[in-house]
Parts: C-alpha cells; sequence; structure tokens
C-alpha cells in the first residue's frame, strides 16, 4: 500500500505542477537533460575484458535459463550474450550503435509540455482515484 500512495502523492505533485508552475517544469526538464556522464571512451578501453565478463554472465543465464524456464532469463542471456559478442569481435558496431541511440527522434518535452493541461487533469484523477482506492475503500 505504500507504493500506491507514493505514487498517489508524486501524481498530485506533477499534475499541480503540470497545471500551476510550467516555467519551473521546464527548467526542472532543462536541468534533467544535462549529461553527467559518457562511458564511451572508458568502456572502450576495457572492451576485451567486458567482453568476457558478458559472456560468462550470459552462459550463467543460460544455464540458470536451462532450469527455470522463464521468457524474461532467455531474453536477457541472449541480450547479454550478443553485447559480449559485439564487445569482443564488433566494436564499431559498438560506436556506431551509441551513435544512432544518441540521437533524438522525439521530444518529449515539448510533446508534454503542449499538453500539460491535459496530462496535468489527467495525473490529478489519477492521484484522487489512488488515494480514495487506497485510504477510503477497504
Amino acid at each position: 500500500m505504500g507504493y500506491l500512495l507514493a505514487s498517489g502523492i508524486l501524481a498530485l505533485i506533477f499534475g499541480l505542477l503540470m497545471l500551476a508552475a510550467p516555467v519551473f517544469l521546464g527548467k526542472l526538464g532543462e536541468l534533467s537533460n544535462k549529461t553527467i556522464l559518457v562511458l564511451n571512451g572508458q568502456l572502450m578501453r576495457y572492451k576485451l575484458w567486458i567482453g568476457l565478463f558478458l559472456l560468462v554472465l550470459g552462459g550463467w543465464m543460460l544455464y540458470v535459463a536451462t532450469n527455470y524456464p522463464d521468457p524474461y532469463i532467455n531474453a536477457a542471456w541472449i541480450i547479454t550474450v550478443a553485447f559480449g559478442l559485439l564487445f569482443l569481435f564488433f566494436p564499431k558496431w559498438l560506436d556506431w550503435l551509441s551513435k544512432v541511440s544518441n540521437t533524438f527522434l522525439l521530444s518529449t518535452d515539448e510533446l508534454v509540455m503542449g499538453t500539460r493541461r491535459v496530462i496535468g487533469v489527467v495525473l490529478l484523477v489519477v492521484s484522487f482515484y489512488i488515494f480514495y482506492a487506497t485510504l477510503l475503500v477497504r
């Protein structure tokens, strides 16, 4: 129940911010969009060790997946082994993949701020429903 109350409080706060303080929310978005740490250069120095670690980890996850058939474990070991092989044999593809993933396809800040009133009202309604469902209905 604590998680529901926390999500209701967050929905209430951001709903009120959407409706009453869009400038503050825009500044918060600008602060959140700053790059803090770039790992591409640091990771490529240790590509052999990272690749080996990912292959060992993927092998262990494959062993676990054979004992506990779960689709999430299967997906995780496949992705881990794929990135291990990329680190070992195709590091230039990783650089290209990093550059492609860093491009903006859709600016969610502009989309959200364009419909901030609707989103703010929806967040307020959701927060009131969460409070009603967790506190009043038992």
